[in-house]
């Protein structure tokens, strides 16, 4: 029996067609709908609809280039174990390393922050002492 809606070539007892799933009986559509394909092949491992866990490494990069090298080291190295985590099915380790990275980044620019701003602090007094010995030596 061949399916009037794809012309695909059946068994002479099936129901629906086997290609396109269109009842083969009194012209009727079928209740059967083939499963769609898998729309993420190759694309990296997703939670929930749509939603992807965060990892943070440009962030992490962007804290050990200017900020705090130590802490900027760690937040890279969890961030780059989210996507391998994710990959391997572990979401509960993949959300933990991503808000290890993220808490991490964030400490990091808090020091770094601090840092600079002490430095420019130490650095103006240091400027403006050498302007009153200059102008006392006078």
């Amino acid at each position: 029996m061949n399916c009037p809606n794809c012309g695909t070539s059946n068994l002479d007892n099936a129901a629906v067609c086997v290609n396109c799933g269109r009842s083969l009986g009194a012209g009727a559509p079928s209740s059967y709908t083939p499963p769609p394909p898998p729309s993420n092949f190759g694309a990296p491992p997703s939670v929930g609809a749509g939603a992807t866990i965060p990892n943070y490494l440009w962030q992490s990069i962007v804290v050990t280039l200017c900020c705090c090298l130590p802490l900027g080291i760690v937040s890279i190295i969890f961030a780059a174990q989210v996507n391998s985590k994710l990959a391997q099915g572990d979401v509960a380790g993949a959300q933990e390393a991503s808000q290890k990275a993220k808490m991490f980044a964030l400490i990091g620019f808090g020091v770094g922050l601090v840092i600079i701003i002490l430095s420019m602090i130490f650095n103006g007094a240091v400027f403006m002492n050498a302007i009153r010995e200059a102008q006392a030596n006078r």
